[in-house]
């Protein structure tokens, strides 16, 4: 069965439906993003004529899949119990209309035979200003990465969107979820200039009431280096000839990797050895058969389970494909 996203892209000013292969990917994505637990991990290898857009679709079936399976009342309970569980006096952000305002979680209260969020938007010499925050907007409070050692006297706080109408055709009710909760879902490792272009410069849509629902792939994958430094986002980014690995990735055993390429595989393997992943490699490419007798040794080597069949169908023309599974 595959995913009724139907999704147009836009060349020279018109709207065309995007390929046959394009919605095999994002199929391919949901048949994986089901295959994630906690008692194995598996390995997906694609070899493609061209590489173009192959890591964006199948992140969007990834997401798509990872969503739409859960509901929005677990992923708010998830979330306010990470928050509640935080120590006192963690920095976070915390928005407010459209705008996103530095603050301290200060713990939980009780009021009304509820929970409450308890936060503190002000510096202790201007007046300590706090607020309650309810279970139903703790979406409205993400975590600081920056961490800083101070809350201004008085803040007007920053712009930030949190609305996408592409993202609310597609994701529906899961829609504020994905624009509001940061956390990685995906990495993808590849060019820098090939995939922020990929999902941040090209239009794509949803035809619905007589008009286009327009965006770009990154209002679906959020990849926090597209973004805006307060943006959630669901995704990462890494660089395939960057020299030393980022250290704020925030990766969990849930996450997948998605290499874009042979050298992407080649020069970064080693640092996500025990995360799911998706091995996209383009025969163009001078790596090409190096990346290949790569994969096949870890194929030949790992301790794979019984094979597992992902139904996907028949492959569309000039793609193969690897995939196995093995304990963590």
């Amino acid at each position: 069965m595959r995913l009724g996203l139907n999704l147009y892209y836009k060349d020279s000013g018109r709207w065309i439906p995007i390929p046959e292969w394009s919605n095999f990917l994002i199929n391919l994505g949901n048949k994986l993003a089901k295959r994630i637990n906690d008692n194995n991990r598996w390995t997906m290898a694609l070899a493609f004529p061209t590489k173009l857009f192959s890591a964006p679709f199948i992140g969007i079936g990834l997401l798509y899949s990872i969503f739409m399976n859960t509901s929005p009342e677990n992923m708010l309970d998830t979330h306010f119990h990470k928050l509640a569980s935080l120590e006192k006096n963690t920095f976070v952000w915390y928005r407010k209309k459209n705008r996103v305002l530095k603050a301290k979680l200060l713990g939980v209260t009780h009021f009304q035979g509820e929970r409450w969020l308890l936060i503190q938007t002000q510096s202790k010499s201007a007046g300590g200003l706090t607020e309650y925050v309810s279970k139903k907007d703790a979406l409205n409070i993400q975590l600081n990465p920056n961490q800083s050692l101070r809350l201004p006297n008085n803040q007007r706080g920053r712009t930030v969107t949190t609305a996408s109408r592409l993202a609310d055709i597609i994701f529906g009710v899961h829609s504020q979820a994905l624009l509001k909760q940061s956390e990685t879902k995906l990495c993808i490792v590849g060019d820098r200039e090939q995939i922020e272009s990929e999902v941040t410069k090209n239009q794509f849509g949803v035809y619905m009431n007589n008009q286009f629902i327009k965006g770009t792939l990154n209002d679906i994958l959020r990849v926090r280096q597209f973004l805006n430094t307060i943006d959630p986002y669901q995704s990462q980014f890494v660089s395939s000839l960057a020299r030393n690995l980022e250290t704020d990735l925030s990766l969990n055993p849930t996450s997948v990797v998605i290499y874009s390429g042979s050298n992407s595989f080649l020069n970064r393997r080693r640092d996500f050895s025990s995360q799911n992943s998706v091995i996209i490699l383009d025969r163009s490419e001078p790596q090409f058969e190096f990346a290949v007798e790569e994969v096949n040794n870890g194929y030949i080597e790992s301790p794979r389970e019984d094979t597992f069949s992902l139904e996907l169908g028949e492959l569309p023309r000039g793609i193969e494909m690897l995939y196995w599974e093995e304990p963590q």
